[in-house]
């Protein structure tokens, strides 16, 4: 099901993927599932896995925005470059903007993790976080869990829904 698809009201997981692809513009959908929580149309939620790695991917894109490091290596290169890391501050703006915009944050517990993800993992073949986004969207009931990973079409415990708009580029 498209991310046009998803009913009002309903309180959906939201994965990494869709929010870079609404930073970078890669799909309409994705920008409008935003739109639509910020009106309370939808209720989102994010792991606290998604705000770690939003947050750090986020960082790695302006780092290498600003100070043209190259994709490869990026967390090494600013590893050994503190005064970069010191340099930067717009992902933190834009991390800050979601909390404004009303995404919530929901810890991932030792039993998401010990019991459902390792379970998840088993069952469908899921890496790490994805197997803790799919743990947490079954522990809080969500209504649907919003990504573009297509490892979660297999999954039965919660409606997957999917942008069908996607621009053809890489998200990083």
């Amino acid at each position: 099901m498209s991310l046009d698809d998803i009913p009002a009201g309903s309180l959906c997981v939201i994965d990494t993927n869709v929010l870079l692809y609404a930073e970078q513009g890669g799909s309409d959908q994705a920008q409008r599932v935003l739109r639509r929580c910020a009106n309370g149309d939808l209720t989102g939620i994010l792991p606290e896995i998604v705000w770690h790695e939003l947050t750090h991917k986020l960082m790695l894109m302006e780092a290498t925005m600003k100070h043209r490091i190259s994709p490869r290596n990026q967390a090494a290169r600013l590893a050994e470059g503190p005064e970069i890391i010191r340099s930067l501050s717009l992902y933190q703006s834009k991390v800050r903007t979601l909390f404004d915009l009303g995404l919530r944050f929901e810890p991932c517990t030792q039993d998401d993790l010990l019991q459902s993800a390792f379970a998840l993992q088993s069952r469908y073949g899921l890496l790490t976080n994805d197997s803790l986004i799919l743990a947490v969207a079954i522990r809080v009931e969500a209504d649907g869990l919003v990504s573009s990973d297509k490892a979660f079409q297999a999954v039965g415990e919660v409606p997957v829904f999917a942008p069908s708009d996607l621009r053809h580029q890489e998200i990083h």
